[in-house]
């Protein structure tokens, strides 16, 4: 509790810990995906013009992966409304 007084009041601090989460899923979501997505087709455009036969598969997968990881939120705040 002297370390760390953001733990001790934890259930009185009126949702901080919630704001680091939405935070960091912020982040991850703005940031990293994108990121990650655009790395992932230069990676697959690579292994393409290498002759690599896979290429295409995985640029197909990447794409889904992309699609899927964008509309994450979406989905969670769907089924959140669904179960509240």
């Amino acid at each position: 509790m002297i370390f760390c007084p953001e733990f001790a009041m934890a259930q009185f601090a009126g949702g901080g810990f919630e704001d680091k989460v939405r935070g960091v899923t912020s982040g991850l979501i703005n940031f990293i995906l994108p990121a990650a997505s655009v790395l992932g087709i230069v990676y697959a455009a690579i292994l393409a013009a290498t002759g690599d036969a896979s290429a295409k598969q995985r640029m197909v997968l990447v794409v889904v992966a992309s699609i899927i990881g964008f509309l994450a939120p979406l989905l969670i705040r769907w089924l959140q409304g669904i179960a509240g």
